[in-house]
């Protein structure tokens, strides 16, 4: 296998990235909470940075050493192994960045919650080797870490930091340097083997994880009642709860998920009904407890969303929402009239409308960011000849 020449800016990174690295072992590690990563290329050690990030620092010491559970998205069991272990670096892009964290190895899942970002202006990205969340948008966070061989400035205030590698940065760049195939997805798998917390001083002995206001991941008792040809299923719903069914009729089998939503409105008895699969049928509802109430509605029934655009349409979109799929809409000089079809989904602290088609106007898809149940920030694209980016803020009304 020949070598190909570092590029310059490579050079700075590893060089840059030695020197943190030689300072860390002599300095860094007397007081902290510490992440030593064991992998199929080399171990390294990050410093977590528990007072400027300490919510992301708790999930991630919850999950690394299973002291926070989390939710399997193929089985809905909560679990409280470590998470990591045995995981892989699905994600390596030379000279910019390695992530890993998913447990199906695509990038598209994590450990069944999300989180709020969580910014400070003494986490940047201004060195080599920090570690970051991944995320899918704003307050999206999970399981999903990166840590950089490069600086990256762009990335403040849009990727919570809460680490730097302290030791071992020659292993967190030979991971970079693996050969990947077109989706940056390494050719060869590099394993997480272990991720090790070791908690060095008195301060950091006294860092509850629990005390950060993560989500709460449990699985929850369910009634079953038995009827001809059905199958009800009642549990007791609880405020600001995401709940998810889970369903086999042979526990060897994959299991089959019924997203409920996360409830926002009083709690009180649910319900779902399944047909009967005889002679035997096992369920199990995971159930993942949000502290408060910045979420998107279940939907968008009966509700009025009103759009003010900042960027390119400066005009404010009210859409009112009927119970058929469809609704109204008034957008200023742009006129009024029928949304036709529409697509909703709920996610923790957001909401998207993906697509939205109106009588007269360009099909656009919305990405509604939360600060609050009735108000927030949204982004999107509308799909005119040339699509072009949209945002603004919003406000929700109605039942």
């Amino acid at each position: 296998m020949s070598l190909k020449p570092l590029r310059l800016y490579q050079l700075i990174g590893i060089l840059t990235g030695l020197l943190l690295a030689s300072a860390g072992r002599l300095t860094a590690q007397t007081n902290g909470i510490f992440a030593d990563f064991t992998t199929s290329m080399g171990n390294f050690t990050c410093q977590l940075d528990f007072t400027n990030a300490p919510k992301t620092v708790a999930n991630f010491v919850g999950l690394a050493t299973g002291q926070h559970s989390w939710l399997d998205l193929i089985t809905g069991r909560a679990r409280n192994d470590p998470f990591y272990n045995g995981l892989t670096f699905h994600r390596v892009i030379a000279g910019f960045m390695n992530q890993g964290g998913s447990p199906n190895g695509t990038g598209n899942d994590g450990p069944g919650y999300a989180f709020i970002d969580e910014f400070s202006p003494r986490l940047v990205f201004t060195n080599v080797g920090v570690l970051a969340m991944a995320n899918s948008g704003k307050n999206s966070n999970g399981s999903q870490f990166f840590i950089t061989t490069a600086p990256y400035p762009s990335g403040n205030n849009t990727y919570s930091i809460f680490g730097q590698v302290v030791s071992g940065m020659n292993a967190v760049n030979a991971i970079n340097a693996v050969a990947t195939d077109a989706n940056n997805k390494p050719l060869t798998n590099v394993v997480i083997q272990q991720i090790a917390i070791r908690r060095v001083g008195a301060v950091a002995q006294a860092f509850d994880i629990n005390a950060q206001g993560l989500p709460i991941v449990t699985n929850a008792p369910i009634r079953v009642g038995i009827g001809a040809g059905q199958v009800t299923l009642t549990f007791s719903n609880r405020l600001y709860a995401d709940e998810r069914f889970y369903s086999a009729t042979n526990l060897s089998e994959p299991w089959t998920e019924d997203p409920m939503g996360i409830e926002i409105t009083a709690p009180s008895v649910g319900s779902l009904q399944k047909t009967n699969k005889v002679p035997k049928q096992f369920f199990r509802l995971g159930q993942v407890q949000y502290a408060s109430s910045t979420f998107a509605p279940r939907s968008l029934n009966g509700k009025t969303l009103a759009l003010v655009f900042t960027n390119t349409l400066t005009e404010t979109m009210t859409i009112n929402f009927n119970s058929s799929g469809g609704g109204t809409y008034s957008f200023g000089v742009y006129g009024s009239g029928s949304v036709t079809n529409y697509s909703w989904a709920q996610e923790p602290y957001r909401g998207f409308l993906w697509p939205i088609y109106f009588t007269g106007l360009v099909p656009m898809t919305f990405e509604l960011d939360s600060s609050s149940n009735t108000a927030g920030g949204f982004s999107g694209t509308a799909y005119s000849s040339f699509p072009f980016s949209i945002m603004g803020t919003f406000s929700l009304t109605g039942p």
